[in-house]
């Protein structure tokens, strides 16, 4: 049987993961912000991001930009449904 204790500190933990998460994005938000005078993207932060968190570039780019995880997710359910 489980221990409610156990429960309730397993709660508090993944509460606490997601709360460093969201600081994480929000620094990945800043650290990938685009340059404000040519409004592209810092050349090789995405790189140096992945490595820094140990996260793929992917997950990165994802966090940072949830419409275009959200854009890979549909594309990815649409090819699902193709090949049905």
């Amino acid at each position: 049987m489980s221990d409610p204790g156990d429960e309730r500190e397993l709660a508090e933990a993944v509460e606490a993961l997601k709360a460093a998460e969201e600081r994480v994005a929000a620094a990945l938000r800043a650290f990938l912000a685009r340059d404000p005078v040519t409004g592209r993207p810092v050349h090789g932060r995405i790189g140096r991001a992945a490595d820094i968190t140990g996260w793929g570039q992917q997950r990165v780019k994802e966090t940072v930009t949830p419409e275009l995880a959200e854009r890979r997710r549909a594309q990815r359910d649409d090819g699902k449904e193709a090949r049905r």
